[in-house]
């Protein structure tokens, strides 16, 4: 069956990888610093939501850059499972890298569910296409694909936890280089998956009267784009009264100690 990609949605599937990446290394950082139960709580919640929101549109403009020669559309509850796939993964991952300490074995073990998840959620996606006869998978790729998966969520593990604090020097550099790296990861992942894909000719794809490719591409992008951004924001500014907050109870307490010394 013929086929092509949109290299418009390829590029812009890469720079929300990043973005997603770089919103999950931001949000581990706060997470690490943050002590009281239910404000903690409460920004995993949004953070998984927003790093799986954000992960999962990745692979689905992905998947809209990619166009075959006959008309395509995506199960509406089969795209629902796999964003919710990308969304517990999301909160699995924020558990291990804001513990105080990442073990050997927490990290591999984190990793390798983690990568299982992230291949599910493409592969429940790709399913929600419904073609038949089904798609078939190049074994060698398919299982490469989930290597990828699985060595990019160690690495991602691994850099998210290592990058947390406000003490080392060139902090934002060093996110962003890692949020490209892993940006890269995913969409290499991704795409490594669709290169592993065979439509038979013939195939008809059983979701071409659900949700059509261009309301999804409506309504993911600017929604990807805007969940990630305001995350960010929100977490810079909670982070900024937080500084602003212990700069005044540090000042208030010196005043108190040059009251007491006057005395």
């Amino acid at each position: 069956m013929q086929s092509h990609y949109n290299l418009g949605f390829v590029a812009f599937s890469l720079i929300v990888a990043t973005l997603a990446s770089y919103t999950a290394l931001d949000l581990a950082d706060r997470l690490s610093l943050l002590a009281y139960a239910r404000s903690r709580q409460i920004w995993l919640a949004g953070g998984a939501l927003a790093m799986g929101f954000g992960i999962w549109s990745m692979h689905f403009i992905g998947m809209l850059s990619f166009s075959m020669s006959i008309p395509v559309g995506y199960d509406f509850a089969i795209t629902c499972y796999s964003l919710a796939i990308a969304i517990l993964v999301s909160w699995f991952a924020l558990q291990i890298v804001t513990r105080e300490r990442l073990k050997l074995s927490h990290l591999v073990a984190g990793g390798v569910l983690m990568g299982l998840g992230i291949a599910g959620m493409h592969y429940v996606g790709m399913a929600a296409l419904l073609m038949n006869p089904a798609i078939h998978y190049d074994p060698t790729l398919f299982a490469l694909s989930i290597v990828i998966a699985i060595a990019a969520s160690t690495a991602a593990l691994w850099l998210a936890h290592t990058l947390r604090g406000t003490d080392q020097q060139h902090l934002m550099p060093k996110r962003i280089g890692a949020a490209c790296v892993m940006g890269i990861a995913i969409a290499g992942m991704h795409y490594t998956g669709m290169a592993a894909a065979d439509f038979a000719p013939g195939s008809i794809c059983g979701a071409a009267s659900a949700v059509k490719p261009q309301w999804l591409a409506a309504a993911v992008i600017p929604f990807a784009l805007a969940i990630l951004i305001v995350t960010l924001l929100l977490s810079r500014l909670d982070a900024r009264a937080a500084f602003l907050a212990t700069s005044v109870a540090r000042l208030n307490d010196q005043i108190d100690r040059m009251r007491d010394s006057t005395h």
